[in-house]
Parts: structure tokens; C-alpha cells; sequence
């Protein structure tokens, strides 16, 4: 567990926390960028969240930014997920950012079912070493602008 007790802890902890909103305003502009461009069909949706967990490793903190959408003469809802994290453990800072699809029916280049289409995980890294490698990892998923197409979703 995370123990402030000292102004360098205050101060890690005060660039934790403004790091990961600077990421996801980064992260959520992009994926507002992708729901603009491409049809993800009538009712479909968007949701940015910044979700705070407790694990046994230790805390985490990750951005989720999820699309909802239904793929054509399916009632069942798909998911497009991107998502970066960080991990506090005993062992150091652990960084994680993932592209994943949860697909009702096949569509485009999947079949139904779970795709991981981008994951990359390092463990073992200082705070500062893993923030800088998490702004790199949200760099990342940030280019990822063909997914869509890899979706079969037409642009605008």
C-alpha cells in the first residue's frame, strides 16, 4: 500500500495523479477523434473513465476508454477497449497498455469473440521511470488509428 508520509511522498504521489490526467486527456481526445471519423453504427457510445484499484501486488491506476457499438443485424453489444495502466508494487512500478476487441459476430479481419491487438507490459521500473514509460505506451496507442478499418467501420 502506497504510504505518504513525507513531502517526497506527497510530491510522487501529486505526479502520479497529474501525469495519469494529462494521459487521459491525451487518450480520451484520441479516441473522441476516432468516434468523430468512423461510423460505429446508431447507438453506439464512448465512455473515458480513470479506474483507482486495490490489488494484492498493490494499487492501480488505468485508463480505460471504451466503444460500445452493435455490429450490423446484432443485438449484442461490441466493445473496442484502450487501455494504459500503472501498478505500484513491492518489486517497483509496473506499466501496461493494451488494444482490445470483444466482438458479438465476426467483423472485418476478427472472428467473434476476445482479440488482443496490442499489448505491452515492464515491470520493474522506478515511478519516474515508469510514468515516462507510460506516456511512451499512450504515444503508442495513440497512432493506432487503423483499428477501425481493421474493424470493417467505414469512415464519414
Amino acid at each position: 500500500m502506497l504510504n505518504v508520509t513525507g513531502v517526497d511522498d506527497a510530491e510522487s504521489v501529486a505526479l502520479l495523479l497529474t501525469r495519469m490526467q494529462r494521459l487521459q486527456k491525451q487518450l480520451e481526445d484520441f479516441t473522441s477523434q476516432l468516434r468523430i471519423a468512423y461510423d460505429f453504427g446508431n447507438d453506439s457510445g464512448l465512455v473515458h473513465d480513470i479506474v483507482i484499484e486495490k490489488h494484492d501486488v498493490g494499487p492501480e491506476v488505468r485508463l480505460h476508454h471504451v466503444f460500445g457499438f452493435f455490429a450490423e443485424a446484432d443485438s449484442d453489444v461490441s466493445e473496442l477497449r484502450f487501455s494504459a495502466g500503472l501498478t505500484i508494487t513491492l518489486a517497483g512500478c509496473s506499466v501496461e497498455a493494451m488494444v482490445g476487441v470483444d466482438l458479438e459476430r465476426p467483423l472485418g479481419e476478427f472472428g467473434a469473440g476476445v482479440h488482443t491487438l496490442h499489448i505491452e507490459r515492464i515491470d520493474h521500473l522506478s515511478l519516474m521511470d515508469a510514468l515516462s514509460r507510460l506516456e511512451d505506451q499512450v504515444t503508442a496507442l495513440c497512432t493506432a488509428d487503423d483499428v477501425p478499418n481493421r474493424l470493417g467501420l467505414a469512415m464519414w
